[in-house]
């Protein structure tokens, strides 16, 4: 059984860590709504911007698949990255509570067809 960390005892989460090679972070949370319906944020962490700051985006609205949300989730900060800074890029990967709703394989095809190279780390 997969370890999911639980926000309450109604809603589970796929939490998963980004950093890129400038040193930015973002978190990838990806929640189980109920059964089969997931949705998901994504929090910026950004110290080295001008100015630097944090935010919080929702991807998408709520959907049956949670690869739809990490791949939503994964455009989301290409596109902040394509606007803030387009020499900066995804570096790592970081799943430190497993992969309760998207699989390891499954993120590291998502991020390679987005043209991503680093590969998907878990614990």
């Amino acid at each position: 059984m997969p370890t999911v960390f639980s926000m309450t005892p109604f809603r589970n989460v796929h939490d998963a860590n980004v950093k890129t090679r400038t040193g930015r972070l973002f978190v990838i949370d990806i929640y189980e709504s109920s059964a089969g319906s997931y949705d998901s944020t994504v929090t910026v962490l950004d110290r080295i911007s001008n100015p630097s700051g944090s935010w919080l985006y929702n991807t998408k609205p709520t959907s049956a698949s949670a690869n739809d949300n990490f791949k939503a989730a994964v455009e989301l900060i290409q596109n902040y990255l394509g606007s803030i800074d387009p020499s900066d890029s995804i570096d790592e990967i970081h799943n430190p509570c497993n992969c309760p709703f998207v699989s390891e394989a499954d993120q590291n095809a998502i991020v390679s067809g987005l043209g991503i190279s680093p590969e998907v780390r878990v614990n």
